[in-house]
């Protein structure tokens, strides 16, 4: 079986990434000649990445204009949120259907990691390191589907303002708080109990009162 990522793979991280790291603005015009350049690709695939990007909501294709990036409003985080926490809530219930797919000392070691990326303020670390977590849950789910659609909507979600650290002193406290909840989350894995772990990341977790950490505008 091939496991190479295809070009239209290729090209689809380097628009994301140019996104997440903020060299692509919001509303700013993807150009498919730059990265057909910076890549050393033809057009096929960069359209092909493009055009999967748009249908996932990630950038925008206006006609007769060309792709374009998004703005992330609170709004639409707000409904990502909602969206997200419900889904991730199935997730971890079809997760504890099989706990021995669940790699727990992995995620009591990215709990701990965040710890001390939080401490030092090193907020891009957490992230990844957040991702991480919540994925062996996910991916312990069984449900590659399911799995797919969570991951297109956090892709949405990345913002290099999520990681400003002009925000420092605010960032670090609501992060704390969240890494507290992984430790929520790893107990109500433990104890095998499948509603308040759905409940949880529904609720609480995936609440909409932490947005404003992912507003892109």
């Amino acid at each position: 079986m091939n496991n190479y990522p295809s070009l239209k793979d290729i090209v689809y991280d380097y628009i994301s990434d140019q996104i997440s790291s903020g060299e692509l603005k919001p509303n700013e015009s993807i150009s498919e000649a730059a990265i057909c350049s910076a890549l050393e690709i033809s057009r096929t695939p960069v359209r092909e990445a493009l055009m999967q990007l748009s249908s996932e909501g990630y950038i925008e294709h206006i006609s007769r204009r060309g792709f374009f990036t998004r703005e992330l409003t609170l709004e639409r985080v707000r409904h990502i949120f909602e969206i997200i926490g419900n889904l991730e809530g199935l997730a971890a219930v079809l997760a504890l259907e099989h706990p021995e797919n669940i790699d727990l000392d992995a995620m009591r070691r990215l709990a701990k990691e965040m710890e001390q990326v939080i401490n030092a303020r090193q907020f891009e670390p957490y992230h990844h390191l957040q991702y991480q977590f919540h994925n062996q849950i996910i991916q312990a789910s069984g449900n590659e589907d399911l799995a797919r659609i969570i991951g297109n909507l956090k892709k949405i979600l990345m913002s290099h303002d999520y990681l400003s650290l002009s925000r420092a002193e605010e960032s670090q406290a609501v992060f704390d708080k969240m890494n507290e909840e992984h430790w929520h989350i790893l107990a109500f894995i433990e104890a095998g109990d499948k509603e308040a772990l759905r409940t949880f990341l529904r609720d609480e977790h995936w609440n909409v009162k932490y947005a404003p950490f992912h507003t892109f505008v």
